[in-house]
């Protein structure tokens, strides 16, 4: 072999290192705290809190009824439920009107409009949470599904970690194929950033909170300005998160085994264009930060993939001798080694998934994923759920017109 050949294969046997570590590393946070599952330790006191159920739909039809079945099945004696419909064009209002038809613990309020400066959600949560008369608020998800032992396993667990804030990381429903494939790893993209044990810390700055589900004290929403300090936020579930923690409470985020579920997008242009938003604002809508994660991938996992096809290439024209074998069998170690570590990514979102292999087909989704994000931070531009967002513009909201709308939702 050539002095080239011999520094390459030196520089792709580092590359492939990193694998073990990398194993190692997430044996060891995933081991390091147990999962919340329906026999956690339940919250028992014999005047339990009333916890206030606050779930925003817009458009939502499709998952609003399992939502609130599951909510209202909870395993919890002082319950009350608020569904927020935002503006819906299908029958997202009706659903929610038979439901509160048939349970007195659901109310059902509309709301009709969009103020300059907020996201759509953060508006509908902030106008709305002062209906709620829970000592603990749950901002829950329309597409989300808890269990019954889900609302006092949390607060248990809330209560032995006096956490002001706790969120889970529910397990994903994936029902497609592109949802099987991406999901685990836009999501683990995420959580690289977040790391449970971090968060987890509080002597650690790092804050995460899921809003597919929160439970807050209404004594830290309020203390932090609830959802107006984080108007401008598309990710206003890390932003809450930050301002709790921010304030020297405790937070606590979950990891969980058959205790809630969520699906999130159920097709790949609802994938690219959720996971986008989410990437492009929780970090911090920095493009630095995201080609950082795009080249992880580039250069620790699809430089594996380019390796073994240009590896076969030269044994198929019969060119390349001792180190077109060498490329061949340090790229298929390279390969074994990352199913390793994608066996463990995905088993924590998709429990005993069957498309772990498939992780080259992801990787690429979600280097486009990353690179729409990227693309977000110099337009400034963002749609979502029918709506479309001027980041920079909500960056600067008119405290005026915030003022204004403030005190006529509060006339």
């Amino acid at each position: 072999m050539t002095t080239a050949e011999s520094t390459f294969l030196q520089i792709y046997a580092a590359i492939i290192l990193i694998w073990p570590i990398r194993w190692i590393v997430l044996k060891f946070v995933l081991g390091k705290d147990r999962p919340l599952t329906p026999e956690s330790p339940r919250l028992a006191v014999a005047d339990p809190p009333l916890v206030s159920a606050i779930i925003p739909a817009k458009d939502e039809e499709a998952t609003l009824d399992e939502c609130l079945a599951a909510t209202r099945a909870q395993d919890y004696p002082n319950l009350e439920i608020l569904v927020v419909d935002d503006r819906s064009l299908d029958r997202t209002a009706e659903i929610a009107r038979r439901h509160a038809a048939e349970d007195p613990r659901v109310r059902v309020v509309q709301n009709d409009r969009l103020p300059p400066g907020w996201t759509g959600k953060t508006y509908v949560l902030h106008r709305h949470s002062g209906l709620a008369r829970g000592e603990w608020l749950w901002f829950l998800d329309a597409d989300v599904a808890p269990g019954p032992a889900f609302l006092p396993v949390m607060l248990e667990y809330a209560r032995e970690n006096n956490a002001e804030l706790a969120s889970v990381l529910p397990e994903l429903r994936c029902e497609t194929f592109w949802e099987q494939v991406v999901q685990p790893l836009a999501g683990v993209v995420l959580m690289q950033s977040f790391r449970p044990n971090q968060v987890n810390d509080d002597a650690h700055p790092r804050a995460f909170a899921n809003g597919q589900s929160i439970l807050v004290t209404r004594k830290a929403y309020d203390a932090v300005g609830g959802h107006r300090s984080v108007r401008d936020r598309f990710v206003e579930d890390i932003g809450l998160a930050q301002k709790v923690k921010g304030q020297g409470m405790p937070i606590r985020l979950g990891v969980t085994r058959g205790l809630i579920s969520c699906r999130m997008y159920a097709s790949l242009g609802q994938l690219v264009r959720g996971w986008s938003r989410i990437l492009f604002d929780a970090l911090d809508r920095k493009p630095w930060r995201l080609i950082l994660k795009l080249l992880d991938p580039i250069i620790f996992s699809q430089s594996g993939h380019v390796v073994l096809v240009v590896a076969l290439a030269m044994l198929a024209t019969g060119r390349g001798g001792p180190f077109a074998w060498w490329l061949l069998g340090m790229s298929l170690v390279h390969h074994a080694l990352m199913y390793a570590v994608f066996r463990l990514v995905y088993d924590v979102s998709v429990p005993r998934s069957k498309y772990v292999a498939t992780f080259p087909l992801g990787n690429l989704v979600t280097d486009w994923i990353l690179i729409r994000a990227i693309w977000m931070c110099f337009t400034g531009k963002v749609a979502w759920r029918g709506t479309s967002y001027d980041a920079a513009i909500s960056r600067t909201a008119d405290d005026e017109a915030d003022e204004r709308t403030t005190a006529a939702d509060t006339a």
